[in-house]
């Protein structure tokens, strides 16, 4: 039997509570020491170095936790229970000042149960990471009302020996600004969003990855998306499976009251080319969310390419939908 020592039985959804008052973290400053971590998938040493070098190259102090080292195939680390207290510990260590994640895949979820989110609440830290983190980012902001950053990781994409400069700028400014970041748009460079349903709104930016926001549903780190901005972007998943996955949603009430949704550049979900048996992702969110009167942008830049706006979930934006941007109209850190 699996016992768990934070969360004795997370696998109900508990009824929906208020959400908890933002807690925001201090920027980092010059000087800091920051913790990688990897909660997901097994790290490739030689491309977390690239990594390591730009966040070095900032001026900060960079520490690889143990989880970054070995794991268990596809799993990093040596136990979910080891990586779960690893994070907790990161938050708890006076000398550490953010907490970055070193990648994606898989393995998030399964460390929820292990996380001391007392830990949390009492020492608010930066914290950033996508793709699979998105479990931890609704865990952080379920339990303690943390304000997170969906933004890079520390390693490298295979396909991507450093970081586009545009990501790289926004990646350091949104963990070191203590002001709002404001208008974030395309850069010059790369794809232009699409207006799926136009017009604007405004509220908490919440969400992440789609295939985890779907496989939290049931749980007690369900999404709740009332009143908010919706954020959503996925990697090599079908037309078909992101329309089930919407559906999912749609059907478990995780869409009911949402304000806006903007949906990052996925282009590996996608319909292949010349392909007419499929959708396309615009067709997709056009059936699947247009019909809930709010505006759906497609293509924003925070998704698995080059462009990957960082981006603070917690705190108040706004959509233009017809513009294709995204303000962000609140400070996400403390000085």
């Amino acid at each position: 039997m699996i016992t768990y020592p934070h969360v004795p039985n997370p696998s109900p959804r508990t009824p929906a509570a208020r959400p908890l008052p933002p807690l925001r973290p201090r920027a980092l400053r010059l000087g800091d020491t920051v913790a990688v971590v990897a909660p997901s998938g097994r790290v490739d040493l030689a491309l977390l170095e690239e990594g390591v070098a730009l966040l070095q190259s900032w001026g900060f102090t960079v520490r690889c936790m143990p989880s970054t080292e070995g794991g268990r195939r596809y799993l990093a680390g040596e136990s979910d229970a080891q990586k779960g207290q690893e994070l907790a510990d990161c938050f708890a260590d006076p000398s550490i000042a953010g907490i970055l994640c070193a990648r994606g895949g898989y393995g998030a979820m399964r460390i929820l149960p292990f996380i001391d989110f007392a830990t949390v609440r009492a020492h608010p830290k930066v914290f950033c990471g996508y793709s699979d983190i998105t479990a931890l980012h609704l865990a952080l902001r379920r339990e303690a009302g943390l304000i997170t950053f969906h933004g890079p990781m520390v390693q490298r994409q295979a396909d991507e020996p450093s970081l586009h400069p545009w990501t790289a700028e926004g990646l350091r400014r949104a963990l070191t600004t203590t002001a709002p970041l404001g208008l974030i748009a395309a850069p010059p460079d790369g794809p232009a969003p699409t207006t799926v349903a136009g017009g604007r709104a405004r509220g908490p930016l919440v969400g992440g990855n789609l295939s985890l926001v779907a496989a939290l549903c049931g749980t007690r780190w369900q999404l709740d998306a009332r009143g908010c901005v919706l954020l959503l972007e996925d990697v090599n998943e079908a037309p078909y499976r992101v329309d089930r996955m919407l559906t999912q949603l749609l059907l478990a009430g995780v869409l009911a009251g949402v304000r806006g949704l903007v949906f990052g550049d996925s282009p590996t979900c996608d319909r292949p080319a010349g392909d007419p048996r499929t959708f396309t992702l615009v067709e997709i969110l056009r059936d699947r969310v247009a019909p809930l009167g709010i505006p759906v942008l497609y293509g924003f830049p925070c998704g698995h390419t080059p462009w990957r706006a960082t981006l603070p979930l917690g705190v108040e934006v706004e959509l233009n939908a017809d513009a294709g941007t995204l303000t962000v109209l609140e400070p996400a850190c403390l000085p």
